[in-house]
């Protein structure tokens, strides 16, 4: 059976350099295709290609934004940012 993974665009505003890192965790993990960042100096905004796949934790941590595969990898804790599940 193959499975077919399905992406619709999504646009975020406000962004900051929390929200780009929670973005890149979800792209190394395969949940979103892509993003881009527009005007990221001022208010800026991001749209995003979300893909059909969800279940991660985002944990800021002392060594930065990871998702909780990497925390307990790297045996660190720290306040839940969000999830995708």
């Amino acid at each position: 059976m193959q499975r077919r993974e399905t992406w619709r665009l999504l646009n975020s505003k406000p962004i900051s350099t929390v929200i780009c890192s929670f973005l890149n965790i979800m792209k190394h993990r395969g949940y979103i295709k892509d993003f881009q960042v527009q005007d990221p100096h001022r208010v800026g905004k991001a749209t995003v290609e979300l893909l059909g796949r969800w279940g991660y934790v985002v944990i800021s941590t002392p060594n930065g934004v990871l998702d909780h595969e990497e925390a307990i990898k790297q045996n660190v804790g720290g306040q839940v940012l969000g999830y995708f599940h």
